[in-house]
């Protein structure tokens, strides 16, 4: 009798992972199909440009200028901050950490995939569809610019300032896996660089305090001793311009963004925030 029962719930979990695993396939299949719609259809109001060279041209020449004036100073002052702003960047420095948005974005897109979608309304599929995009974007441009900075970090090597009495301001140690030869450019400041860059241009009108807010968490790491400031400059502005990339890209396919006429991504008509939100408590 139990071996009957066993058998039972055996085929029930094989059906139920069967179902899960066709489910999955054919989500992806047809957002792959989606996708392809919407970039040979052109979504956007104007052609897509990315401006990268620019950019990065005067990123390093703000990172060196940065490098060069303060990095040998702050080294030098590190351990020497008063101690109430040291116990303030303690509490703040751990938001500049990823897991807390990747891992809700990241949940809500993997089980939109698990999701019978022919079981709910036009309606309901429209606003669902809403908040996986969202939640993908803002789960790209945070996971893979710090994907990004990681490898880079490991590549390069610089010293931390744990090590500067030692070493100084610009001791490297390229493809070291010891953790304090990690230094350039910041994961936290990437982290904070990239999600307040994605919320300033979803809201265009929090630019500046998102801006304020990147560039305070970044300061944060250099209070702590975890990083110089030409560590920080780098991460933020790489950071932000990924979440830029990242826009540009679903600009491309008419999701979530748009361009304006300039090339810039702009959030598109039905996307605000308070319009998804009264949606879904209706």
């Amino acid at each position: 009798m139990k071996v009957v029962k066993s058998d039972k719930m055996t085929d029930r979990l094989r059906s139920a992972g069967g179902g899960l695993s066709d489910r999955w396939r054919s989500n992806i299949e047809t957002s792959r199909s989606f996708l392809n719609k919407r970039r040979l259809q052109g979504k956007t109001d104007h052609p897509t440009r990315v401006h990268g060279i620019r950019y990065f041209i005067l990123l390093t020449m703000i990172v060196v200028l940065v490098a060069t004036v303060l990095d040998l100073p702050v080294g030098q002052y590190r351990n020497q901050w008063p101690s109430f702003i040291l116990n303030w960047a303690r509490e703040l420095t751990d938001i500049g950490k990823s897991g807390w948005i990747l891992v809700p974005t990241g949940v809500v897109v993997l089980v939109a995939y698990t999701l019978d979608w022919s079981r709910f309304r036009a309606r309901t599929r429209l606003l669902m569809a809403k908040w996986v995009a969202l939640s993908a974007y803002v789960f790209l441009a945070v996971g893979v610019s710090g994907l990004i900075a990681t490898i880079v970090k490991r590549l390069i090597g610089r010293a931390r300032p744990v090590h500067f009495e030692e070493l100084g301001a610009f001791a490297f140690r390229p493809f070291s896996a010891d953790a304090s030869f990690a230094s350039f450019p910041s994961g936290h400041s990437t982290t904070a660089g990239a999600f307040f860059a994605a919320v300033a241009i979803f809201f265009p009108l929090l630019r500046f305090p998102a801006l304020v807010l990147a560039l305070w968490l970044g300061f944060s790491r250099i209070l702590v001793g975890a990083h110089y400031p030409s560590d920080v400059i780098a991460g933020v502005a790489f950071g932000a311009w990924y979440a830029y990339f990242s826009a540009l890209f679903f600009a491309r396919y008419g999701i979530i963004f748009t361009t304006d006429a300039s090339g810039w991504p702009v959030r598109r008509r039905g996307y605000e925030l308070t319009k998804i939100l009264r949606w879904s408590r209706n």
